[in-house]
């Protein structure tokens, strides 16, 4: 990577579907084979929706840009049924639907546990013509390892390592963290990455890094994973799981 330039979209087009069910797994790891997960689905209408595809993520990618501080809710707008099962490994939840913000999610004291290599199958009962019975598989993200962050050194590259699977439904969203040399905001390097396990920071993203105090320095990166079907002419159905870590930069 010869310097920080530009991100390619990441994502597919929705052309032709009006209704969309989206489920989000999002886990941190509990250690080197575990990680520790809550689940949501939502149901909403759209005419047009950029829909993340992991599978697309077939080369290294790295951008300057702000780190969105905003904390939303995510809401839906139709039912699927009175509960969603979750089945993972010999684990079976219920996510029943919260009438207030109109989804489907484990309770928020109880995260589930999984183990890398297993995979989350959602079965989504339906409900009248709001939404089709269905289900819906993935791959969970295992846990991601990185090796620790090397020292700056001002005209070298920065190695990135991590525990990469390569495997090509899965990919990595790299963020490194950094305040503004002139106004203090933070901001970040923000990579989207093979899950090769392997990545350099070129020269100029350093010097930006070294100009921010090291208390402001951080690294997080995002294993991610999707699937998704259609339904019928007008529905569509997606899944994705995500596990990260944070770490600092000295």
């Amino acid at each position: 990577m010869a310097s920080v330039s530009g991100c390619n979209s990441l994502t597919d087009s929705s052309v032709g579907n009006d209704r969309f069910g989206a489920i989000s797994i999002s886990a941190r790891n509990l250690s080197a084979t575990q990680g520790r997960a809550s689940a949501t689905m939502v149901v909403f209408d759209a005419s047009s929706v950029s829909i993340p595809n992991s599978l697309l993520q077939q080369s290294d990618q790295c951008v300057y840009a702000s780190v969105d501080t905003t904390t939303t809710t995510v809401r839906g707008q139709f039912r699927a049924g009175e509960s969603v099962a979750l089945a993972v490994g010999t684990q079976s939840l219920s996510l029943p639907f919260n009438t207030t913000l109109q989804r489907y999610a484990t309770p928020e004291a109880t995260p589930f546990t999984y183990t890398r290599g297993e995979e989350a199958l959602i079965t989504i009962p339906g409900e009248g013509s709001s939404f089709p019975a269905s289900t819906i598989s993935v791959k969970l993200a295992e846990p991601i390892i990185p090796e620790p962050v090397p020292a700056l050194v001002a005209g070298q590259v920065l190695p990135i390592r991590w525990n990469g699977t390569s495997d090509s439904t899965s990919a990595i969203i790299l963020s490194l963290r950094y305040a503004n040399a002139n106004t203090s905001v933070t901001e970040q390097i923000y990579c989207a990455l093979r899950d090769d396990g392997t990545v350099d920071i070129p020269a100029n993203g350093v010097a930006v890094l070294m100009a921010s105090p090291a208390s402001r320095r951080s690294m997080v990166l995002t294993r991610w994973r999707t699937n998704e079907k259609v339904l019928n002419n007008t529905t569509l159905l997606h899944i994705v799981s995500t596990i990260d870590t944070t770490l600092s930069i000295p």
